[in-house]
């Protein structure tokens, strides 16, 4: 009993010595560096190989020896951790793990192939020839604390600038995309586009793999909704800072055509649009939030245009954070593409640009100028002219559609002579000469090839539209440029024209408003929309509905800015400012008569009678045209045909 007692009494002992040479050796590991035989005499020597309830000390010993030698050399490798692992800070919602940049390269490339199966082999050519050459111009971008200085607000107001090009000076009204975008305060950053680049666009961002903490929106063209998916997982790695948005394209839409940009900051909130439209709008105080239903109908409209393609809600919430007192002038003029019917069509396309010009009272007579500058131009006839004519007017268009279905199924069987016109039929049918009031701007094949880059990927005209009978090629202007050997890309309708009465109005209680009829109308629109159908909608009755409704094929979006009222004062005053317009008769093929007519329309204001309407000189303090106006016609010259070779 008692050689028992002393045996555990032993094994007792070794076991607090093993223990305490285990506490040693933490403290003082350099000692048992330099004690290694001695350390292992004694395990070796005295400790038993079975101890109390049955374990193997020696084992034990071998083990734990085993484990120092293992934690000292990786300590001989590696500093040890400054904290515990447990305790190691959250990552930022900022803070990504990128090590390569492959699936964003992937995505890109997906883009580019995508974008390349939208257009000709010679217009893919062309944008690629571009895209190689350099040219031998140094570009000064701005530096962060010359950023930082500029104004809070710079364009409360709004403003209508160039976009800058290489090899041309600086004049003041012209604009780089470092400057819109302002990259080092920017929080967010909504940006839409038809042609993209991201690895471009994504440089000229603060986003977290730049160093930043910027967050991008990007809405994009995607019809297959393969395609969809297959953007969505290239991107996945990147969803800490970088969203898509696919517009919904059903049926015949096919085009996500609109450039608008929403560049959110810490004070302001920056609007843009094609050509370049800027606004600043203030953040309001306080982190309060407007009511959207006493919001400004600018802001109305850009609301809906954004439900209607589906962006996020937490950046649509954020809008309302601005204050947009400073649009209260002005309109933002939007084509969602779809099929709507009632209060959704009349606010958008065609009924969109008429309800903006009755909001801002500027519906004119039947002596309205248009001159629309455009890069791509539809299949376009008489009909579709007097449509955007109408529209540009203030007309409203479901009223005159009405009337006229009407009146022809109700006198379908009567002799022309006998039917009487409805006031509303009469108002559209005193535009008869309606390529007497139209200038569209587009360059001619020379225009292009005596050009700095020769060739035009991006400016499109079919030559079988162009040949078509009720092609209305008489309107064309030669677009040149005031930049010279500069191919442009806009999207600017200028309109002018004597305002009209409306139905109701006392013409003295008019006078003495300052809203007079005879007074001078002047506007313009700067945007992404063409001239096309596709652009605009198409106005038509559904039997299904039984309603009437607009077909959209394209998203696009813009502005619709008024001349001053004292602007129009001061060019009206002026000698030479003016022009004559005398409207003529078109004959029944559609090509223009040389006769004038004797035929009036209503109030006045029909064809034959001539009215005097300001020059384009008034838009210089607002949107001065880039083109050399009045433009050259054609005389037997072809336009720019994208499909084609150059010869």
């Amino acid at each position: 009993m008692s050689a028992a007692i002393e045996s555990d009494d032993e094994d007792l002992k070794t076991a607090i010595a093993l223990s305490m040479a285990e506490n040693l050796a933490h403290i003082v590991p350099q000692r048992v560096k330099n004690e290694p035989a001695a350390t292992d005499g004694l395990t070796s020597q005295n400790m038993p190989k079975v101890g109390l309830a049955g374990i193997d000390r020696h084992a034990m010993e071998r083990d734990r020896l085993a484990r120092f030698a293992s934690r000292k050399h990786e300590r001989s490798i590696s500093p040890p951790p400054v904290r515990d692992p447990r305790k190691a800070p959250r990552l930022e919602t900022t803070t990504v793990d990128m090590p390569s940049g492959a699936r964003l390269n992937m995505f890109s490339t997906l883009v580019q192939q995508d974008q390349a199966t939208r257009k000709s082999a010679t217009a893919n050519a062309a944008n690629i020839n571009l895209k190689t050459k350099t040219v031998p111009i140094k570009d000064e971008f701005p530096t962060v604390s010359s950023m930082l200085r500029q104004p809070e607000l710079e364009y409360p107001h709004g403003v209508v600038k160039k976009t800058w090009a290489f090899g041309h000076e600086r004049t003041g009204d012209d604009i780089k995309l470092e400057e819109v975008l302002e990259p080092h305060t920017l929080r967010t950053a909504v940006l839409s586009a038809f042609q993209w680049d991201p690895d471009w666009i994504l440089s000229k961002l603060k986003t977290p793999p730049n160093g930043g903490s910027t967050k991008c929106v990007f809405i994009m063209q995607a019809k297959d909704a393969a395609l969809r998916q297959q953007m969505l997982r290239e991107t996945e790695p990147q969803r800490a800072f970088l969203r898509l948005c696919f517009p919904p394209m059903p049926g015949a839409v096919h085009c996500m055509h609109s450039k608008l940009m929403l560049l959110f900051h810490p004070t302001k909130l920056r609007m843009m649009e094609n050509s370049v439209f800027l606004i600043d709008l203030p953040r309001l105080p306080n982190d309060t939030q407007a009511d959207k239903s006493t919001l400004p109908a600018f802001a109305q409209d850009l609301l809906f245009f954004l439900e209607q393609q589906t962006l996020d809600q937490d950046i649509r919430a954020g809008i309302l954070n601005f204050d947009f007192s400073a649009t209260i002038h002005m309109r933002f003029v939007h084509t969602a593409g779809g099929t709507f019917h009632g209060d959704d069509a009349a606010r958008t396309g065609l009924l969109g640009l008429s309800r903006a010009v009755r909001d801002l009272n500027l519906e004119t007579a039947a002596d309205l100028h248009l001159d629309f500058a455009a890069s791509s131009i539809g299949s376009l006839n008489d009909y579709f002219l007097r449509s955007l004519h109408s529209a540009a007017r203030g007309e409203d268009l479901i009223a005159i559609a009405e009337a006229t279905s009407k009146q022809s199924k109700a006198q379908f069987f009567k002799p022309s002579a006998a039917v009487p016109r409805t006031k509303a039929v009469a108002k559209a049918a005193a535009v008869v000469g309606i390529r007497d009031l139209f200038r569209i701007y587009f360059p001619t094949r020379a225009t292009v090839q005596a050009s700095t880059a020769q060739a035009a990927g991006t400016i499109c005209l079919s030559r079988k539209w162009w040949e078509n009978m009720s092609f209305p090629r008489s309107v064309f202007r030669d677009y040149v440029s005031v930049r010279k050997g500069l191919l442009s890309h806009n999207k600017i309708l200028y309109a002018r024209g004597t305002r009209q009465r409306r139905t109701g109005e006392d013409m003295d209680g008019d006078e003495d408003e300052g809203e007079g009829v005879g007074r001078d109308v002047a506007w313009v629109y700067v945007g992404s929309a063409n001239l096309s159908e596709s652009a605009w909608g198409k106005l038509s009755f559904d039997k299904k509905a039984k309603a009437w409704k607009i077909n959209c094929r394209n998203w696009e979006c813009g502005v619709l800015l008024p001349v001053p009222e004292e602007r129009l004062r001061g060019a009206t005053a002026r000698e030479g400012k003016v022009e004559r317009a005398v409207v003529k008769k078109e004959s029944v093929a559609g090509e223009d008569s040389e006769t004038e007519s004797d035929e009036e329309g209503d109030a006045g204001e029909g064809v034959g009678t001539r009215k005097q309407v300001v020059g384009m000189e008034v838009f210089d303090g607002l949107a001065k045209p880039p083109f050399e106006y009045p433009g050259r016609e054609y005389e037997g010259r072809e336009p720019w045909y994208f499909q084609e070779r150059m010869r």
